[in-house]
């Protein structure tokens, strides 16, 4: 097999100034050679008849891609891997971060970078609430970095020639190559470095930033290298190496915003001595305040602290260890009176004395923001070079940092470990999806795409699997998409093994999809998660986390007495005891254990096995919010969609015997109709009414919230088996009256009642699921859309999608089911009014009546439910239950049909709003109303308004539709929309909103092409493609993503590394041109999750598992293209996260053109098996999914 590397496959076409520099898919290639015994004119004659012959068929796409020219181009990466950001200091201003990783055994630390100065800009623990280096938003960022953030100042002495410099700072001078230092950024999956070579001055300076994995303390590691580039001469220089502003440890972002004058009061640098300090320098310093700042009774003393120590490591001798670099922490020593921090006026001031006693004056550690800069002077031999490392981190006290971490780090080899392990935690991690095409850059973005997939939705760990029970599955590495462009989510991530933090459930929903195709032994895990979450009412909590666990009491004692412990007594018995009565993660326990000063001998892994295996796993969700969102109960069915992907056979144990679902129970209801609408002055006519929706919850604490329903939740807080973690994340299931449990019902009933719940909040035309709950669908821009009346589409094509699934599975299992009594009268009452409708002229008036009737049982099944369940169920027969369902089925595609028709284009609309023209008044108007309040009113007659044209609504449409030739009509009609940018050649969000009412929401703030606002964005934009592919519409979907998916983009106009996914892509609607194509808002966005559904298609087939007359099958049908594989024909991916599979595919033929001849399988045991058609039986089917096949060779 033919192996490639990252060197070539990737060019700037520097000779053709028309080039965009993007990756050519299909190169074309002449591969025969003219007969040289023809006469010259023949000769030019058949050389003019090929280039013609290969002009046409390169524009047919009709020639196998082959690897561009090698020679003459000038690389986007290097040996590494890594992209290369040529002038990054002068290109348009972009972010990104390092992965934030402490692998499973180990706490990890956030980074933040630009393209600007140093590119570090912020750093620190946990939140932007403990930061080393404050967390700025990026304009701040992109201004202040090369100020404020990592610096370096050099001295130089050359013969007789002296210099002062400055790398990385912003030039001033004129814009002259020869003058001007060449600067890049070097950007890794889980490092960052910047170069900046000076032909001027003959040195380069290269720093490289990646976090320490696989400790108990989090730390950033910054290496500054200095070169001599003459060959000929020697240089002596002196360098101040450090961070011009660090923030001690115990100072919140928002009170160094709001009172940064006054915090200086409190900050110190300890172990820093007095006067003029230690006899050798300052070379531990320990940044951290006293106190903390609240004004309270209770005194809080700070102990734990931020760390920074430097060191030259010694090559030579292995067991010498390195001398600490003195350090600088008063900037007035360096910057003088420079405020700015422009330039170091004293440091490079002529009358600034010898490196070593200048880092020996008396310095200032309080009352001010310290620095960080280390010192350092040595003659460099012509073409040597020498290297500073620093590391930034946290010690939970200054007796930790100074005996224990600094012994550690500076021993020889430590650091040189650490980075390897960085870059293998990353292969670690994304060796589930490996790949290896003809396109190094196709595989590099699979991998970069999954880790940030992982970022955002946990990588899921098997803790424990004893083959008898479930598998324990343990999510880690996650955290809510938070970082300096999104500025507005408070990320966090846990500083503790098995690190994790909160995220939003549509996110880590979304982001969850592709589990079980890379981990099959997940199993259910992701859809009892979710679907736990959904509450009687048919809404979830907003915030969801990494599940929490508690032993069970009645394995306790054991398990203590299990433990193997250093110092055993009975004290060490009750905190053993004391800590696992209460909930924990992974982490916090052992944070616990190590607090407490317990110790338990063993491997860390076996311990996690035993206490896992004795627990009770509970998932973890926070309403956290002031409403509910109209789309998060539409991702959940991807996660079943993706299960039975791989466990066909499994359908009926799913939906009816597997484990029963709980009902999350929030502090918040939706309020009726009749509380909900309020009446308001109309804007548009001077003396008129109109209906808003500004209130549609009642939260715990609020005057119209149920007692009966605060009563039940203060029992299920009280349970002695309720679980919660300390930020509130927890499982307050809904309990029965009839036991006080809480209740359940089985997948197939959960997902009916959801279904149906969605179904009764059509709008009031029967097209668009509303937006009862005040918070709006997927396209969260448009905030105020549930405040006029709101519906969306994408909701009642999701409804539909379910609704059909239940249909089939009930239709094949034939098996009753038990629902609660409350929904199955509301079941009944609202197919009656069904068959009503069907009667009907289906007209305005029959649909508003069918609204109001559906609205009014809803809220009666609510108010049925609101604090309890009462435990009864009903026995449903199949026979009964699947005419409800079709009933349900055909007044949907009604409504389908009229929202079609209500655009001009024929593409599906995705949101409506209805303008109230007439209403009633519910209120007892006898009664005089409190001051400045307005009676309750409900509507009598609506006026539709539709929405421009968003690309969601004809996405979603195409999920529910099978025909192909309705499906190429779908792709046909939006590219000829407006939703097609063509300059970019990429899908828009919307069409122009030009004269939408600002009431929409916080779009038509926006300038179009910008955020929400007609912009490309690329969750959306790759749903889009991911649809083509579905639908079996190759050839489109491959003409798409050859400028739509972002490693074939120009990455010189996207701004940014080609291997990672923006958030949005500004378009050629925004008022500036030189921002067109540029991407924003870095990474850990849904688009990651609907490129790896695309990698699953494109690698597997759809269905690779078939479950056909009770037998399971295997047959891999890829959808790989012809340049996709290599010059060999070979192309291999990780399959089920273990299996590798290789298709050998010599014609270079499209692989949905051709069939597989033959296959050769071989088990974990290194035996080969033949099959002579590539359709594996189902004894060979369960050995691939249970990983015992280590390898599949498909032959075309």
């Amino acid at each position: 097999m033919s192996t490639h590397s990252y060197q070539g496959l990737v060019n700037e076409r520097d000779d053709d100034p028309k080039s965009s520099g993007v990756f050519d898919i299909e190169s074309p290639i002449n591969t025969e050679k003219s007969p040289i015994n023809r006469r010259w004119i023949y000769i030019v004659l058949l050389i003019v008849f090929t280039v013609l012959i290969l002009v046409l068929l390169s524009a047919r796409g009709d020639l196998p891609y082959i690897q561009p020219d090698k020679t003459s181009k000038l690389e986007l990466f290097d040996d590494l891997g890594r992209f290369v950001l040529r002038d990054f200091d002068t290109a348009k201003p972009m972010s990104s971060f390092l992965a934030g990783l402490g692998g499973v055994w180990g706490v990890p630390m956030w980074a933040f970078y630009v393209n600007r100065g140093q590119g570090i800009t912020s750093f620190g623990i946990q939140n932007k609430d403990n930061a080393i280096a404050k967390f700025n938003t990026a304009e701040k960022a992109y201004q202040q970095t090369p100020f404020t953030g990592f610096r370096t100042f050099i001295k130089g002495k050359r013969g007789d020639k002296k210099w002062n410099t400055m790398p990385f700072f912003p030039n001033s001078g004129p814009d002259n190559k020869d003058v001007v230092p060449t600067r890049n950024m070097i950007i890794g999956m889980n490092e960052m470095e910047v170069e900046e070579i000076n032909k001027e001055l003959d040195i380069q300076t290269n720093i490289l930033y990646y976090t320490i994995p696989n400790e108990d303390f989090p730390a950033l590691v910054r290496q500054t290298t200095i070169t001599n580039t003459d060959q000929s001469s020697s240089l002596e220089i002196e360098i101040l190496d450090g961070l011009a502003r660090l923030i001690p440890s115990g100072l919140s972002s928002g009170v160094l915003d709001a009172m940064g004058r006054t915090m200086e009061a409190w900050m110190n640098v300890y172990n820093a001595g007095t006067g003029a300090g230690f006899q050798n320098g300052v070379t531990q310093p320990f940044y951290h305040i006293s106190q903390g700042v609240a004004d309270t009774a209770k005194v809080q003393i700070i102990k734990d602290g931020h760390f920074v120590l430097s060191f030259i490591e010694n090559n030579e001798t292995v067991a010498a260890l390195p001398d600490l670099l003195p350090f600088v922490v008063d900037p007035y020593l360096v910057f003088g009176t420079d405020t700015t921090l422009s330039y170091p006026t004293l440091y490079f001031s002529d009358k600034a004395p010898p490196l070593s006693a200048f880092v020996r004056q008396s310095q200032g550690t309080t009352s001010r923001t310290p620095c960080s800069f280390s010192g350092y002077s040595t003659t460099l031999a012509p073409g040597a070079n020498i290297t500073i490392t620093s590391v930034y981190g946290h010690a939970q006290d200054l007796e930790s940092f100074v005996g224990y971490y600094t012994p550690k780090i500076i021993r020889p080899g430590f650091i040189t470990k650490k980075r390897q392990e960085a870059n293998e935690l990353v292969d670690k991690i994304t060796e589930r999806v490996s790949s290896n095409t003809g396109s190094a850059l196709f595989d590099a973005y699979v991998k970069q795409a999954f880790l940030d997939n992982v970022l955002r939705g946990g990588l899921p760990i098997i803790l424990h699997d004893d083959g008898i029970n479930k598998p324990i599955i343990y999510h880690t590495f996650s955290r809510i998409h938070g970082d300096i462009e999104r500025d507005y989510n408070f990320f966090q991530i846990d500083t503790t093994y098995y690190s994790q933090g909160p995220g939003n459930f549509r996110d880590v929903n979304q982001n969850r999809r592709l589990d079980v195709f890379h981990t099959p032994k997940i199993g259910t895990f992701n859809i009892h998660m979710f679907l736990s979450f959904v509450q009687a009412d048919g809404y979830n909590p907003l915030t969801v986390a990494t599940t929490n666990f508690k032993v069970k009491a009645s394995k306790l004692d054991s398990l203590i007495k299990s433990f193997d412990i250093t110092i055993r007594n009975d004290a060490i018995d009750l905190k053993l005891n004391s800590i696992l009565t209460k909930p924990f993660r992974i982490g916090t326990l052992f944070n616990d254990f190590k607090s407490n000063g317990i110790i338990i001998n063993g491997d860390k892994n076996d311990i996690v096995t035993k206490i896992v295996a004795a627990s009770e796993q509970v998932t973890a969700g926070q309403f956290a919010q002031n409403g509910f969102w109209a789309d998060h109960w539409t991702y959940t069915y991807d996660l079943i969609d993706n299960y039975l992907t791989i466990f066909p056979d499994k359908q009926e144990y799913l939906f009816y015997d597997s484990s029963p679902v709980p009902f999350y129970f929030s502090p918040a209801i939706i309020k009726p109709r009749e509380d909900r609408y309020t009446l308001i002055d109309d804007p548009e006519s001077p003396n008129g009414k109109s209906i808003r929706v500004y209130n549609a919850i009642s939260a715990a604490g609020s005057s119209d919230y149920p007692l009966e329903r605060t009563l039940a939740a203060v029992e299920i807080v009280n349970d002695p088996d309720y679980v919660v973690d300390i930020y509130g994340a927890g499982a307050p299931w809904q309990k029965n009256l009839i036991d006080k449990k809480p209740f359940t019902v089985s997948v197939f009933v959960k997902l009916l009642i959801l279904s149906v719940l969605k179904f009764s909040t059509l709008d009031p035309l029967g097209m668009g699921v509303e937006m009862e709950g005040g918070k709006p669908g997927w396209n969260d821009a448009m905030n105020g859309l549930p405040g006029i009346v709101g519906s969306g589409m994408p909701e009642t094509y999701e409804l539909l999608r379910i609704i059909q699934n239940l249909i089939k599975v009930n239709d094949a299992s034939q098996r009753s089911i038990d629902i609660p009594v409350e929904f199955y009268d509301f079941l009944i009452t609202l197919n009656e009014a069904l068959e009503q409708y069907q009667l009907s002229s289906k007209d305005e008036a029959a649909e508003f009546g069918l609204w109001d009737t559906s609205n009014v049982a809803r809220e009666v099944y609510r108010k049925k439910v609101v604090a309890y369940f009462s435990g009864v169920y009903q026995t449903v027969p199949s026979s009964e239950i699947g005419p409800i369902l079709q009933n349900i089925v055909t007044k949907v595609n009604i409504g389908i049909k009229r929202a079609l028709s209500t655009t001009q284009t024929g593409i599906s609309p995705s949101y409506f709003y209805y303008e109230s023209v007439d209403h009633r008044i519910v209120s007892n108007l006898s009664i005089p109303l409190p001051p400045g309040t307005q009676p309750k009113v409900l509507p009598v007659k609506f006026k539709l308004h539709t929405l421009p044209i968003f690309l969601e609504g004809p996405v979603r449409h195409m999920k529910i539709t099978s025909d192909i030739d309705e499906l190429r009509n779908v792709y046909n009609l939006v590219k000829s929309s407006g939703l097609y940018d063509k300059p970019l050649q990429m899908f828009m969000l919307s069409e122009s909103l030009e004269g939408m009412a600002q009431e929409i929401g916080r779009m038509m703030a926006f300038s179009p092409g910008w955020l929400e606002n007609q912009s490309v964005w690329l969750h959306m934009s790759y749903k889009f493609y991911l649809e083509l592919l579905r639908a079996h519409l190759y050839d489109e979907f491959f003409t798409e993503i050859k400028t739509g998916l972002v490693p074939f983009m120009d990455h010189k106009r996207y701004g940014r590394s080609p291997l990672e996914a923006a958030s949005f892509i500004v378009s050629s609607a925004f008022p500036d041109p030189n921002l067109h194509g540029a991407g924003f808002l870095a990474r850990l966005s849904g688009s990651t999750a609907e490129f790896l559904s695309m990698w699953q298609i494109i690698m597997a087939g759809h269905n690779p598992f078939q479950y056909v007359n009770k037998s399971l099958t295997l047959k891999l049908s890829p959808v790989i293209p012809r340049w996709l594989f290599n010059q060999d024909g070979e192309l291999s991916f990780t399959f089920l996260g273990q299996v590798k599979v290789t298709y050998h595919n010599p014609s270079l033929t499209d692989t949905w053109k051709i069939t597989p001849k033959n296959a050769v399988l071989v088990d974990s045991f290194g035996h080969s098996n033949y099959d002579d058609d590539a359709i594996f039986d189902d004894i060979t089917a369960n050995k691939v999914r249970n990983g015992e096949i280590v390898a599949i060779d498909v032959y075309y």
